[in-house]
């Protein structure tokens, strides 16, 4: 199947990013660190801009509501905006304990996340909660020795965050657990990460800077010492027959493009199956010309893509076969194995995290015994090679570290 372009807007700089807004349109972020807003009604030939968002290439943004709200990070800082009222500048501006290069951001359960650059021997991963003030109130230093690019919270655990960098791992975290080494509670080594996020409450995929990838089981709490292996899917180059991947979604479908043949394709992805149907893809023809394509949403019959050629384009999809949600961790998609939903009903999207700034009185009550016998079985879910490969490259050079990694393949998702 073709789809058919019906418009273009052009903007200022790259489009990295694209973010649907059910009461407003489609909010673009920008290389020059400029915001969009394109109405769903195209046939007006309307853009809204917000020309200095940030004062430098905006690196990621995310949907906070999926209908008013967006968070944004870039050099200076992360912030939110809603849409109801964006001309009057960002609704709240944060910062880290330091000068952080936020590369990666995430919000859910009332909170937000953000990773940043490398700096010294480390990146910081910050989180702040939304009704607060502009502190962060948990900051993990010491989990990534190279740039944080994505961070996801699970759907429907406010306690577990997910980081991945370009260090190779992807970490889980329980953030009950006020200690940083103890609260790690999963790690996947797998590669240098572009993307990685929850497909089901259980499990998780990793998208790696060289088109590898892979579908991984989430660690329980349970006595069990083997973790079960992943699904490699091996480099999709191939197998996709394409040059790049732009993203894998969740919400039912994955993209990828090729340069030298000016197209898009959009492949069918069944997450609770795990399977992407590779014989009916959806073809862009020209798509943005030899640029890559950052970004891709579907909303009905109608796909929006952005790329490096500096257009935001209109597709239309007669018949789709491509079955998608807007928002696609609701309770009505995420099931336990009895076919129950597995998320409280009495848990808001803005619920408090347990975020615990002192040790729980609980926790002094319990007697050594207790506690060597936690830490023992939470010890278990953690890949003893990984954590020991872990700490054998954080005692290498960051200089000679930063020379190596010279890939064509990761250079293209950093233009700042």
């Amino acid at each position: 199947m073709e789809a058919q372009q019906v418009h273009s807007y052009t903007c200022r700089d790259w489009v990295l990013d694209l973010c649907q807004l059910k009461n407003h349109g489609i909010v673009s972020s920008m290389s020059d660190g400029g915001l969009n807003l394109s109405p769903f009604d195209f046939t007006k030939n309307t853009i809204y801009r917000i020309p200095n968002a940030h004062s430098n290439s905006i690196n990621r943004m995310r949907n906070i509501d999926y209908e008013n709200l967006v968070a944004t990070c870039a050099r200076d800082s992360v912030k939110v905006w809603d849409f109801r009222c964006y001309n009057s500048g960002a609704v709240s501006t944060l910062t880290g304990d330091s000068n952080s290069n936020f590369l990666s951001v995430d919000s859910r359960h009332g909170y937000i996340a953000g990773g940043s650059e490398l700096q010294g021997v480390d990146a910081e991963l910050h989180m702040w909660d939304m009704r607060a003030n502009n502190k962060p109130v948990r900051v993990f230093k010491d989990s990534h020795h190279d740039d944080i690019t994505e961070i996801r919270f699970h759907p429907t655990n406010k306690d577990l965050l997910l980081s991945g960098s370009t260090d190779g791992y992807v970490n889980i975290y329980d953030l009950t657990i006020d200690e940083e080494d103890d609260a790690l509670h999963q790690v996947i080594n797998f590669g240098s990460i572009h993307s990685a996020n929850f497909l089901s409450t259980k499990r998780i995929y990793t998208l790696s800077h060289i088109e590898t990838l892979g579908i991984h089981e989430l660690n329980d709490k349970s006595d069990e010492l083997t973790e079960p292996k992943p699904i490699e899917f091996g480099d999709l180059r191939s197998s996709w027959d394409c040059e790049y991947v732009v993203d894998i979604y969740p919400s039912g479908y994955a993209a990828c493009g090729s340069n030298s043949k000016n197209e898009l394709k959009l492949f069918n992805f069944n997450s609770q199956e795990e399977k992407f149907d590779l014989n009916n893809p959806i073809t862009f023809k020209g798509a943005h010309g030899d640029e890559v394509v950052r970004s891709v949403v579907c909303n009905g019959d109608v796909v929006y893509t952005g790329g490096e050629d500096s257009t935001i384009k209109v597709w239309n999809i007669p018949g789709s076969n491509i079955e998608y949600k807007l928002e696609f961790f609701t309770q009505n998609d995420i099931k336990d194995e009895d076919g129950d939903i597995d998320i409280r009903d009495d848990v808001d999207e803005a619920e408090a995290i347990s975020v615990k700034p002192t040790t729980d009185a609980d926790d002094e009550d319990e007697d050594e015994e207790e506690k060597n016998e936690k830490k023992e079985k939470k010890h278990k879910h953690k890949s003893k090679s990984d954590k020991e490969d872990k700490k054998h490259k954080s005692k290498k050079s960051k200089d000679k570290k930063s020379k190596s990694k010279k890939s064509k393949d990761k250079k293209r998702f950093k233009p700042y």
